[in-house]
């Protein structure tokens, strides 16, 4: 196993669609498990259950579902479950605890996939034990990864752009969004916004816009126009609002980082009334440093 950075580990971790056909080691899924139960709870307190579960030959599953990717070698999966409720942020606390548990799962050495869809009466909701009061936004596929990638995961990460990541002055600015953030105007948080720039999302739209604002950095979402309506590559649904879940996992990239670089600070929800773009960016959280 590794010991990686948060920053190596971030950069290290890919989607993960060939894998070796093995199962996981019961040492390092214990190691993973003990770690997604100290990392269950997302910054406002919404609390994600996590299941190791495993489906013999059940990759057939996946077909009709809005996937992040095509699955080859693994039939085992990391499952989330939310219980729902009216919390505007509950979506992206999902993220930011499941990529938590997925960058771990880096560190330990271990392929993911993030896949994204409509899983309640899939065999996923089944090994959960999902109730009535739960939903299922994603579930991840888990294992080693092939050594010599194939063909199609090769030609996937070319239709989605995997490999490529949006600019700097597409992603983030200073103070409005009519004035993009330089690296150097950045300051401390240069690395922290580096690592969301490097951040996975559905179908590598990046739907996030972040605002520097003095000690502040404040998280929008901008949709994608007409996203939801391609079915073969995501929508948001009643189980799961992936581009919602993109901002998540933002935030969980952008907070480690900060632990790792010295940085402290806290969540919070305060809009800073920034005129907006357009009808498609909508605030989100912001993050105060200390």
């Amino acid at each position: 196993m590794n010991s990686l950075s948060i920053v190596d580990t971030i950069r290290s971790r890919y989607s993960c669609r060939g894998y070796q056909n093995r199962s996981i080691d019961k040492e390092i899924i214990s190691e993973l498990l003990n770690y997604a139960s100290t990392h269950q709870i997302g910054p406002f307190g919404t609390k994600v259950r996590v299941h190791f579960g495993e489906v013999k030959s059940g990759l057939s599953i996946l077909r009709g579902l809005n996937t992040y990717g095509f699955i080859k070698g693994t039939d085992e999966f990391l499952i989330g479950a939310l219980t729902k409720a009216d919390d505007h942020l509950q979506q992206e606390e999902f993220g930011y605890v499941i990529e938590k548990i997925i960058l771990k799962a880096t560190e330990l050495d271990l392929g993911t996939c993030w896949m994204g869809g409509t899983f309640r009466k899939s065999v996923f909701a089944n090994l959960i034990e999902l109730n009535e009061s739960e939903s299922l936004p994603a579930v991840i596929a888990i294992g080693y990864p092939k050594i010599k990638k194939r063909k199609m995961d090769k030609m996937i990460r070319k239709i989605a752009k995997s490999d490529h990541r949006r600019p700097w002055d597409k992603l983030f600015y200073d103070q409005n969004f009519e004035k993009p953030l330089s690296q150097e105007n950045a300051c401390e948080f240069e690395t922290a916004l580096e690592m969301v720039r490097l951040a996975p999302s559905a179908s590598n739209k990046q739907p996030w816009k972040l605002v520097k604002d003095n000690n502040c950095i404040h998280f929008y979402l901008r949709r994608t126009p007409g996203y939801k309506d391609q079915p073969v590559l995501t929508r948001t649904g009643k189980e799961g609002d992936l581009q919602r879940i993109d901002i998540g996992i933002a935030m969980s990239h952008f907070e480690l980082t900060c632990n790792e670089t010295g940085i402290s600070g806290k969540w919070v929800v305060n809009d800073p009334n920034i005129s907006l773009p357009d009808d498609l960016t909508e605030y989100k959280v912001s993050w105060i440093s200390d």
